[in-house]
């Protein structure tokens, strides 16, 4: 959290307010906020420890200035983030979302890859297009917006754990201009151990409540955007069928983790979930190597030996460049 901080304090542009949600936290954070003293920082505390859907909630509390962006506390701004950000606004003013180019950091702070490039301008239904089919990464930080737009949505969907909640507020703000984009790297978005979505098998519950969630959303937010429509046709059963796939993964992960055989009304759970949204898509669910390869070390002695496996793959995952 202090390194984030600082980046954001560092910035070349020096015009800004930070306003800091503590939730309850119990460590020095506190009081080394405290003793920075700088006029720019603003400390908001919870009375106690909050669900981070209730504690991003009280963003819609805070005063803003007229734009905003949010930064999770391991994430950073290089310094130049907000100078490239409001040269961008000055070049686009009609945009609704504006966001510049960023990198995947470990645990450790160093480089796991750039992010993928996006272009300039950016429709709704362009952006759904390239989430759909993987061109894009799933940011949830570092994107900037108005004040006046996030509280008119009502602020980020309060979805199970906030996953998935990004891609729709970034769908909406879309919607309502369109999105601009300046290449140059300005953020880094920290991938580790203690992300959910990205490395904890017991997250599937989660990650399929959230899933769900999204698709509903999906459903209401194309219903009257003919191209948003198309997208979805083409691309959404092959993207609801992958990461209904993961998360079968994640399922058979912690069966293994447990020392256990899954149960078949995980997978039964799994399946309705999918066939909720795309019928078709059910019976290729378990089809795919990885898949394939966990169901039957699954059901074998070798079952102990996934877990070591796995801690391997996601090490060699998070390798900085």
């Amino acid at each position: 959290m202090k390194v984030c901080v600082q980046s954001i304090l560092e910035q070349t542009y020096p015009h800004f307010e930070l306003h800091i949600l503590d939730n309850a936290s119990t460590d020095d954070t506190v009081p080394w906020l405290t003793s920075l003293k700088d006029s720019r920082l603003r400390l908001w505390r919870a009375p106690h420890a909050l669900s981070i859907e209730a504690n991003w909630a009280r963003i819609k509390d805070v005063p803003r200035q007229e734009f905003m962006t949010t930064l999770g506390h391991d994430d950073l701004f290089d310094p130049h983030f907000l100078e490239i950000t409001k040269a961008l606004i000055e070049r686009h003013p009609a945009a609704s979302l504006y966001q510049t180019g960023s990198r995947l950091i470990n645990a450790q702070g160093k480089t796991i890859r750039r992010c993928r490039s996006v272009p300039e301008r950016e429709t709704a239904a362009q952006y759904l297009a390239a989430r759909l089919t993987y061109q894009r990464d799933a940011l949830g930080t570092g994107f900037v917006m108005r004040s006046e737009d996030y509280d008119r949505l009502g602020g980020i969907p309060a979805f199970e754990k906030l996953l998935f909640a990004d891609d729709a507020l970034w769908l909406l703000l879309a919607k309502m201009s369109w999105k601009a984009a300046d290449p140059r790297e300005a953020l880094a978005v920290r991938i580790h151990t203690q992300s959910e979505s990205a490395s904890l098998p017991a997250a599937w519950p989660s990650i399929l409540l959230g899933l769900d969630q999204f698709a509903d959303f999906l459903e209401r937010f194309i219903k009257d955007d003919e191209a948003s429509q198309e997208v979805f046709r083409s691309f959404g059963p092959s993207f609801l069928l992958r990461y209904h796939r993961n998360v079968y993964i994640y399922a058979l992960l912690e069966a293994c983790q447990k020392g256990e055989r899954i149960d078949s009304a995980i997978l039964q759970q799994i399946e309705s979930s999918l066939a909720k949204r795309a019928p078709r898509s059910v019976s290729h669910l378990s089809r795919s190597f990885k898949v394939k390869a966990l169901e039957v070390l699954n059901a074998s002695f070798l079952r102990p030996q996934v877990d070591r496996l796995w801690k391997l793959y996601y090490l060699l995952r998070t390798k900085s460049l």
